[in-house]
């Protein structure tokens, strides 16, 4: 294939191999791979990548060195730089203005033949090497500007031939494509699955497809963020740090656009650890941006067609996210964990599916040179092979909902194959069996969106179950998501044990089950709590300790279980903290039971917090506690009296199925909970 590969896009590839390793890391990849494209042959390649190296050293710029190259350039008149440039057209001048901050100058002289030339620099700037001169005799507004740009070599291909591209993909097989694409992404495509391959060319769909709203968690090191950062100088990776409305749409002092609408995709790397200034500003502008492609900032509106990326760490336990995720947004800032803002986001990228990268996770073979892959990616952002396929199939909802598919699922089903046809088959001439793929893959990421949103909102967002109908042939294809079985389950124990019980407690916005076991042996009176239980919680056990040892006698138990006696307090899932003074009632039950030696109800739930006088304070949640009690099976559930007209406002069915009983002190927990009913 690597012959193949060579003969019919001859110039256009290079051997990825040769990119690695090549001690100049600092510089983009393809800035590496013009260098390497233009000046290293395969039969003398070593000694010419030295060369190249060599150049490299000598006229690229360290920060600590700007000074001494400016000095070098104003005593010589004359250098050359390998770095990035960026212009600006400063209108009150009428004048370009040329930005190296290689050099720590904002006020370079720049031909305006050149910014004609090379438009890119006004959007984010280019790397290249730069004829630099110096004249003192360059004054502008009464300052001396003496830097001046002479001329200008971008590391990019000059022509790009679109059209040809297209026509010689029909030479490649579907898998032989699929491995030239990974190849030239820098990933080594022998290491993946053909599902791994799919799901990686998915990150690639919003260079290639305008206005995509696409998330990826998942663990540290599979390269999230590599593909950005290497493959396409359209993209703009912002890495934590302050993210502002000027910053991504329009500064409205200078009127200047800013990333959203001059690159092709921006990318929200670590967002969890983002700091967005004015969020509520933010979030609003965001949303419309990413409902209809356009911003307003005040009296502007503007239409722009950059894709949004968000991506950050994820947990995981096993090949699936970890159970401490009740749905999977959680790892996204509070401010963004709207519905609003999450039913724009079109497709989410399992992350947790793609394998860390290591050193044999790289390129071997020859794949295309990088700024020819990402000019083509960027016109293929123009071009339409959806058109030719739409009319072979219609999405359905194979959940039968009332709702059915939404505008929203339509609109990101179409965007997120339509990125995919334009990287497999960029001709639009694919198999039944090929568009079925396509669309399994497009049905699941969008359905993986619509999952969380169900498990956020239930009552907004219906469950629903996305799929494709090929109307040719009448075949329904969905996708499956393992993440959706996904579930935080407590096992509930099988029948009434001694010093188990089910307490009910809220993480985050959604009711979950706590499983407590306790138990008492012989030693010096110590009560040792496991489980990552928290401060607060750790408090509530003292309390409890402390009603039972003032209230032993009518509680059955000898008075100097506290000298002779230690208890273990375990709340299981022991690696996920456990906080709050809700599960009181629970922690004095289990205690109470496995001192005395009687099972505790395992079709009953409790929550309420307690005093050291016995009495059952109201908590909060309860109709998320409630509700997670009833998904679990739970027959009844003892909650403070206070809090019964909260419990009374859930649903019907929920009532119907769960016995409801408000308790006002812990001896109407212990007479509910124990068997037999009596202390």
């Amino acid at each position: 294939m690597n012959t193949k590969l060579k003969e019919v896009f001859k110039g256009k590839v290079v051997n990825k191999a040769h990119t690695l390793n090549t001690g100049v890391d600092e510089f983009p990849r393809y800035v590496l791979e013009y260098l390497i494209d233009n000046f290293c042959s395969e039969e003398t390649f070593y000694a010419d990548m030295g060369k190249v190296i060599l150049r490299l050293k000598e006229n690229f710029v360290h920060g600590a060195e700007a000074e001494k190259i400016r000095h070098f350039i104003r005593e010589n008149r004359h250098h050359t730089l390998i770095a990035n440039m960026e212009a600006r057209l400063v209108e009150t001048e009428d004048k370009y203005w040329a930005s190296i901050s290689a050099i720590n100058e904002s006020f370079v002289n720049i031909p305006e033949s050149i910014v004609n030339q090379y438009p890119m620099l006004l959007s984010g700037g280019m790397w290249g090497t730069l004829e630099l001169t110096y004249d003192e005799t360059e004054i502008h507004n009464k300052k001396i500007r003496p830097f001046k740009i002479v001329e200008f070599t971008p590391f990019q291909v000059s022509v790009i031939n679109q059209q040809d591209y297209i026509d010689k993909r029909s030479r490649f097989a579907t898998d032989e494509w699929v491995d030239v694409l990974i190849n030239s992404c820098g990933l080594n495509p022998d290491k993946l699955t053909r599902r791994q391959k799919l799901l990686y060319l998915c990150r690639c769909i919003p260079l290639v497809e305008t206005n995509v709203n696409l998330i990826e968690l998942g663990p540290r090191e599979t390269g999230k963020t590599y593909l950005y950062r290497n493959i396409s100088y359209y993209a703009h990776v912002l890495s934590g740090g302050k993210a502002t409305p000027s910053q991504l749409f329009i500064n409205l002092n200078t009127g200047k656009i800013g990333v959203v609408g001059t690159r092709d995709c921006v990318v929200f790397d670590e967002i969890a650890n983002t700091d967005f200034t004015d969020t509520k500003s933010f979030v609003s502008i965001m949303q419309a941006y990413m409902q209809d492609a356009k911003f307003s900032r005040g009296k502007k509106e503007i239409l722009a067609f950059g894709s949004l990326v968000f991506v950050g760490n994820l947990d995981v336990q096993g090949n699936l996210p970890h159970e401490k995720y009740y749905h999977l947004f959680e790892p996204l800032p509070d401010f963004l964990q709207v519905t609003a803002f999450l039913d724009r986001i079109h497709g989410y990228l399992p992350g947790w599916e793609i394998p860390k990268l290591t050193p044999e996770s790289y390129a071997k073979d020859y794949g295309f040179i990088t700024d020819y892959f990402c000019e083509i990616m960027h016109e293929l952002r123009r071009t339409d092979p959806m058109n030719a396929v739409r009319s072979r199939f219609e999405l359905v909802d194979r959940g039968g909902t009332g709702r059915g598919v939404s505008g929203r699922d339509q609109r990101a089903i179409m965007k997120l194959a339509s990125g995919l046809m334009k990287l497999i088959y960029p001709d639009g001439k694919v198999t039944d069996g090929e568009l079925e793929e396509l669309l399994t893959i497009a049905c699941e990421l969008r359905q993986r969106v619509r999952e969380q949103l169900h498990l956020i909102a239930a009552g907004e967002y219906e469950r629903i179950n996305l799929g494709a109908k090929i109307l040719s042939t009448g075949k329904v294809v969905t996708p499956e998501l393992p993440d959706a079985n996904r579930i935080q389950k407590v096992a509930l124990p099988l029948q009434p044990s001694v010093g188990e019980v089910i307490g009910l407690a809220v993480a985050g916005d959604h009711g979950c089950l706590l499983l407590f076991e306790m138990q008492a042996t012989k030693g010096t009176g110590r009560i040792v709590p496991l489980g990552s239980i928290q401060r607060v919680m750790r408090e509530s056990i003292e309390a409890g300790a402390q009603y039972i040892k003032a209230k032993h006698q009518v509680l059955g138990i000898t008075e100097e279980w506290r000298s002779s006696f230690d208890v273990a307090v375990l709340a299981t899932f022991m690696g996920i903290p456990k906080e709050g003074p809700s599960a009181g009632v629970t922690l004095v039950t289990g205690i109470v039971s496995a001192l005395k030696g009687i099972p505790i109800r395992n079709d009953l739930a409790m929550t309420g917090e307690i005093t050291i006088m016995g009495k059952v304070l109201p908590v909060g949640g309860i109709q998320e506690k409630v509700r997670a009690a009833y998904d679990a099976g739970i027959k009844e559930v003892l909650l403070p009296e206070d809090n019964l007209r909260d419990a009374q406002s859930l649903p019907s069915y929920i009532l119907d199925a769960i016995k409801i009983t408000p308790v006002k002190s812990i001896e109407e927990v212990l007479a509910h909970a124990l068997l037999p009913r009596q202390c």
